[in-house]
């Protein structure tokens, strides 16, 4: 059978509008297979991490796993636009991919988070039943963090056209007073820029007692896991946690303007879940 015959598009229904999906299922889906459910990054990373998706998608149906990705409301297929992203509204199309993927015969069902898409994951955990592990791709841990990073674009892109440069202290009046943000051709609406200022990964930690695997890329040997993530990583570890840090030397690919790709990622990933599956 053509591989492709093995990827079904399909729109599903979210409580704000329909969906986008796309399921890459295995040859055979039988009473102990698994599907990985994937929580996407943000604005321009998602875009940049796609390719890497597909490539993590091809490899998992190869091994006898799934692999859903759901586009959520306001973003790619889905209905909605750009102003329509919202944080809480992120996290609960988030859940309904989730119980989606249980439809789709898996007895297994479990999540990938990549960078926000992880912090994501650790908010809606608590509300979900039956996630039979976590698999994090360079998790961001702070949602200040990130927002921070993302409002910079904007910051550049005002000294580059030579404007007053204006500061993240601006942006936070811009949102107090109601208004939506414009930022590399996203509208930042205020709940989702106070949303994410407020997400934190550790928060959330002592929820978790389901097995993760954590990946963090460096770009050469000689770098170094962030102290930040090390620290939060004991942390949970001390309340019982499982989990398994790996490093995976290779380039940012979700910065690059250009198509950045990592395959020993992917393949570290498939070869973890495929050994490790379904010992705990």
């Amino acid at each position: 059978m053509n591989p492709t015959n093995y990827i079904t598009p399909k729109f599903i229904e979210g409580n704000a509008g329909k969906l986008f999906s796309l399921h890459y299922a295995p040859q055979n889906i039988t009473g102990n297979s698994e599907c990985f459910v994937i929580a996407p990054s943000f604005a321009e990373e998602m875009n940049r991490c796609r390719y890497m998706g597909t490539m993590l998608a091809q490899l998992l149906s190869r091994n006898g796993f799934g692999y859903l990705i759901v586009d959520t409301y306001g973003t790619g297929d889905s209905e909605g636009d750009s102003k329509d992203v919202g944080w809480d509204q992120n996290c609960q199309d988030l859940k309904t991919a989730f119980e989606y993927a249980h439809t789709l015969g898996y007895s297994h069902v479990s999540l990938l988070g990549v960078r926000l898409g992880a912090l994501q994951v650790m908010q809606i955990l608590p509300k979900l039943e039956n996630v039979n592990r976590l698999v994090f791709w360079q998790p961001v841990i702070n949602g200040q963090a990130a927002l921070t990073q993302f409002l910079r674009i904007k910051i550049a892109a005002s000294i580059g056209r030579n404007e007053k440069a204006e500061t993240i202290g601006d942006f936070e009046k811009q949102i107090e007073q109601g208004n939506y943000l414009s930022v590399a051709g996203y509208d930042m609406s205020p709940e989702l820029f106070k949303a994410m200022k407020e997400a934190k990964f550790l928060g959330n930690i002592e929820t978790c007692s389901i097995p993760v695997a954590w990946f963090t890329t460096l770009t050469s040997a000689d770098r170094k896991t962030p102290r930040s993530d090390l620290v939060l990583i004991d942390q949970w570890r001390a309340q019982g946690a499982k989990i398994d840090h790996m490093e995976i030397i290779g380039p940012p690919f979700w910065q690059a303007h250009e198509r950045t790709l990592i395959p020993e990622l992917v393949d570290a990933t498939v070869k973890y879940v495929a050994g490790s599956k379904y010992e705990h």
